[in-house]
């Protein structure tokens, strides 16, 4: 791997990775908030957040779940009052979905309600590795939505 491009190596390092990006943190964080939402359901928010409003194909394709699925999903959260449904000014067969208020300042607060997980990592982590992991997850954050 001496001569590898760092495209290769970010392949080989991000296999290694995985198994324990998984099980370490996916894994325990969806365990603890099970009883209060879904990541789906966390994700379907954070993705119209990031949005602002979307049609029910646009939020299935940034999702990448068939369009079906997010309809049920959207039933529900709208059920829950945290997305409405608006229809367009412009077109009246073309359905907005946007976040509601109530589902801002639940998202706001939202990564509080996940105690155990945060107590776990200040009693497996020093701060200066959570301080690492918090820079290794923020360039990510940086990164990450160059590759759509």
């Amino acid at each position: 791997m001496k001569n590898a491009k760092a495209s290769e190596l970010f392949v080989r390092n991000l296999l290694l990775v995985m198994p324990d990006w998984h099980s370490k943190l996916v894994k325990p964080f969806r365990d603890t908030l099970d009883n209060e939402m879904s990541l789906e359901t966390y994700y379907c928010l954070e993705t119209l957040r990031a949005c602002g409003t979307a049609t029910m194909s646009e939020l299935a394709h940034q999702m990448k779940v068939p369009k079906q699925q997010m309809t049920r999903l959207v039933d529900r959260l709208s059920q829950s009052r945290f997305v409405e449904r608006v229809q367009g000014t412009d077109d009246r067969r073309v359905t907005w979905i946007r976040l509601t208020p109530g589902a801002v300042s639940y998202l706001d607060e939202y990564y509080l309600k996940n105690t155990a997980f945060i107590q776990m990592l200040e009693e497996k982590l020093t701060q200066d590795e959570l301080q690492r992991l918090n820079d290794a997850v923020e360039a990510l954050e940086e990164i990450l939505p160059k590759l759509t």
